[in-house]
C-alpha cells in the first residue's frame, strides 16, 4: 500500500502553426518531446498526444489529460508558439500546470546553424505564455534548464511528486475514534476548512461498532496476526496471550473498518477510549503496524497529523507520526517520541523491536493492558512536516530538513524514540518553528522533501514555512 506511485503527467508540446510550412519540423519536435518524456520516465508516466499548434489541438489534449486522471500538465514550447493557442485551456483546467523552459541545444557556438535556432527558440514562447497567464491572474510554476541536466530533472521531479501528493491529499478520508484531546488547541480543526483547503475528509468511527467487530474477529485471522507479531518482534517475558489477543482483535477490526470505508488513516485519543469503555484495549500496536502498511495516524485525536503522515507516505513510502519531546543541546537534537505509536519499518535494523506493555494504566483504565512496539529509528537524512492552522483559519505547512541521529534504543523509555537534528542550530530551529506556528505533532520521512513540500503548498494555495 505504501510504495509511492509514479506521477501521471500530460506533456503539452507547443509549436507555431506557421512552421508547418517545413514538413520535417513537426516530426523532429515530436521526437524531442519523446526525449523529454524519456528523462521523466523514472518518476512519471508521461502521456504525449503529439505536437499541438492550434487552440483546438491544445483543448483536445488538455481534455484528454483531465479524462485520464493526470496529476500535472507539463507545458514545453518545443519551438516558439503564440500564447493564445494555450491560454484558454490552461486557464480552465483543474489540473496544475508546470511550464518547462528547455530546449534540445545545449550550447551556441561557431558551428550553430540557422536550423538549429529554429528548432531551439521556445524560450520566448515560454515568456509569452508566462506573461499572459500572470495577466489573467494565474500563478505560474516554472522550471528552466536543459532537459538532460540532472539538477533540472530533479527540479521537475519535485513538481511531479508534489502534484501526485496533492492529488492524493484531495481524496483522503481519515477516521476519528473518539474526539481530539481537550485543551490541545494547536490541532483544533475546522473540518470544512480542512476539506476545502486540503481536500481531506474526517469521518467518525463509532467505538461501539469497532468494539463489536473486534469481539467478532475470526479466530484464525487473530492467530495469523499474533503469529506474524511473534515472527517479527521480541516480546517481553511478562506479556500474556490474553493481552496480545486483545490488541490483535482490535487491529483486525481497525483494518476491516478502514478497508470497508475507504479510509487512508485514523486518529484516536486514549482518554476517549478509556472514558467510553467500549474498546477492551488501546490501538497502540495496531497504529504502529498500520503505519508500516501505509496508513496515516494521529495521536490524541489529531486528524491533521494523520493527513501529514499520509502526505509524507505518498512522497517517501514510509512515514512516521512523531512529537518533539526533550531538547538535547549537547548534541543539537530533539528527542522524539510519543506514547507508543510509530512506524516499525523505520526502526534500526541492528536492534530488535520490542513488544512491551504500556504504562498508561497509571492515568487511565481499559479492560486489557495495551501493548506497544518499542524501538529507535534507523539513522539517515529526514524531513519533518507539521500541518497546522494559523491566523484566519488558513492551513499551513511548516517544514524542516535534518537527520535522524545514530542513537540506540534506551530500554527505560519503553516506547518508540529517536533523535532528530535539524540543519542548523537547535535553538534557532525551535524558535523559528514555534514562530511559524508549528504544532506539537509532526510527520517524518527519510529523504530531502523540503522543495517538494513547498511546491505542494503552492499547488494547494496554502502558506508554507521552511525552518
Amino acid at each position: 500500500m505504501n510504495a509511492p506511485r509514479k506521477a501521471r503527467v500530460g506533456l503539452l508540446g507547443l509549436m507555431l502553426e506557421l512552421y508547418d510550412a517545413w514538413p520535417d519540423l513537426k516530426p523532429t519536435m515530436a521526437g524531442f518531446a519523446n526525449e523529454i518524456a524519456a528523462t521523466l520516465e523514472p518518476f512519471a508516466e508521461v502521456a504525449f498526444p503529439g505536437v499541438c499548434n492550434t487552440r483546438e489541438q491544445v483543448e483536445r489534449a488538455v481534455a484528454g489529460f483531465e479524462a485520464d486522471g493526470s496529476d500535472l500538465i507539463i507545458v514545453v514550447l518545443l519551438t516558439y508558439a503564440p500564447s493564445h493557442i494555450a491560454l484558454p485551456a490552461l486557464l480552465r483546467t483543474r489540473l496544475p500546470v508546470l511550464l518547462y523552459n528547455t530546449q534540445q541545444l545545449y550550447s551556441v557556438g561557431p558551428a550553430t546553424l540557422s536550423i538549429d535556432t529554429t528548432r531551439n527558440h521556445g524560450m520566448h514562447g515560454t515568456q509569452d505564455l508566462a506573461n499572459v497567464l500572470l495577466r489573467a491572474g494565474q500563478p505560474i510554476n516554472l522550471v528552466t534548464g536543459h532537459y538532460r541536466d540532472t539538477t533540472t530533472i530533479a527540479r521537475v521531479k519535485a513538481w511531479c511528486d508534489a502534484a501526485r501528493a496533492v492529488n492524493h491529499l484531495r481524496r483522503l478520508r481519515i477516521g476519528l475514534i473518539g474526539y481530539p484531546m481537550e485543551g490541545m488547541g494547536d490541532f483544533g480543526l475546522d473540518e470544512t476548512a480542512f476539506l476545502s483547503q486540503i481536500g481531506a475528509e474526517v469521518r467518525r468511527i463509532p467505538m461501539r461498532e469497532l468494539a463489536a467487530r473486534a469481539a467478532a474477529a475470526p479466530a484464525d485471522a487473530v492467530a495469523t496476526l499474533m503469529a506474524d507479531d511473534r515472527a517479527h518482534f521480541r516480546f517481553a517475558d511478562d506479556i500474556t496471550a490474553t493481552e496480545h489477543a486483545a490488541s490483535a482483535r482490535l487491529e483486525w477490526a481497525l483494518r476491516e473498518t478502514l478497508r470497508e470505508r475507504g479510509m487512508h488513516g485514523f486518529a484516536s485519543h486514549f482518554l476517549a477510549v478509556s472514558e467510553e469503555g467500549r474498546l477492551e484495549t488501546l490501538p497502540f500496536l495496531a497504529a504502529s503496524k498500520l503505519l508500516a502498511d501505509g496508513y496515516g495516524f494521529g495521536g490524541e485525536g489529531d486528524a491533521t497529523s494523520a493527513v501529514a503522515v499520509c502526505l509524507m507516505q505518498a512522497l517517501a513510502g514510509q512515514a512516521n507520526f512523531t512529537e518533539m519531546f526533550t531538547m538535547d543541546f549537547e548534541h543539537n537534537a530533539a528527542l522524539m517520541m510519543h506514547m507508543g505509536e510509530a512506524n516499525w519499518r523505520m526502526a534500526r535494523r541492528d536492534e530488535p523491536i520490542h513488544v512491551l506493555r504500556s504504562t498508561l494504566g497509571d492515568i487511565m483504565e481499559v479492560q486489557v493492558a495495551p501493548l506497544l512496539l518499542a524501538f529507535s529509528l534507523e539513522p539517515g537524512d529526514a524531513t519533518l512536516l507539521s500541518l497546522t492552522t494559523v491566523a484566519g483559519g488558513a492551513l499551513k505547512f511548516i517544514i524542516a530538513e535534518g537527520k535522524v541521529l545514530d542513537f540506540p534504543y534506551l530500554p527505560d523509555l519503553a516506547r518508540p524514540h529517536y533523535k532528530f537534528s535539524p540543519n542548523g542550530d537547535l535553538s534557532d530551529f525551535l524558535t523559528r518553528y514555534s514562530l511559524a506556528g508549528g504544532s506539537h505533532h509532526q510527520a517524518l520521512a527519510y529523504g530531502h522533501w523540503g522543495d517538494t513540500l513547498e511546491h505542494a503548498a503552492r499547488l494547494l494555495g496554502i502558506p508554507c514555512a521552511r525552518v
